[in-house]
C-alpha cells in the first residue's frame, strides 16, 4: 500500500529522515534524500505513523535491497526493509489500511 509517511531511521551511529512510500505486513520501502543510507543486511530502527492513525510505530527492519537510481517518476531512491518481529498493533493497523482503500 502506498502511503508517503515521514519516518525517522537509525542504524549503527547514524540517523536520518525519510518517507515510507510503500508498506505491507512483511516490510516497507523507505525513500531517502541522502547518499548515506543503510546497506543490505543492516538493521534499522524506524519510527513512523500511518495515515489516519495518530499512533507512532517503532519497528526494526533488515535492509534487503537498495534502489539508488530508480527509473524517473516511479519512486525515489531508497531501500526495502523486512520487518523483524513487528508489533501486533502495527500489523493490525496495516491490515486496516488495506481495508480502507
Amino acid at each position: 500500500m502506498r502511503i508517503g509517511a515521514p519516518a525517522t531511521l537509525k542504524w549503527a551511529d547514524q540517523e536520518l529522515t525519510g518517507f515510507v512510500e510503500v508498506v505491507n505486513v512483511a516490510g516497507m520501502y523507505v525513500a531517502t534524500q541522502r547518499t548515506s543510507q543503510p546497506q543490505i543486511g543492516d538493521y534499522v530502527e524506524l519510527v513512523f505513523s500511518l495515515p489516519g492513525d495518530r499512533r507512532s510505530f517503532r519497528v526494526r527492519g533488515n535492509v534487503v535491497f537498495l534502489d539508488q537510481a530508480p527509473p524517473a517518476g516511479l519512486k525515489r531512491p531508497g531501500f526495502g526493509a523486512r520487518f523483524e518481529r513487528p508489533p501486533v498493533t502495527l500489523l493490525d493497523a496495516i491490515r486496516n489500511l488495506h481495508r480502507e482503500h
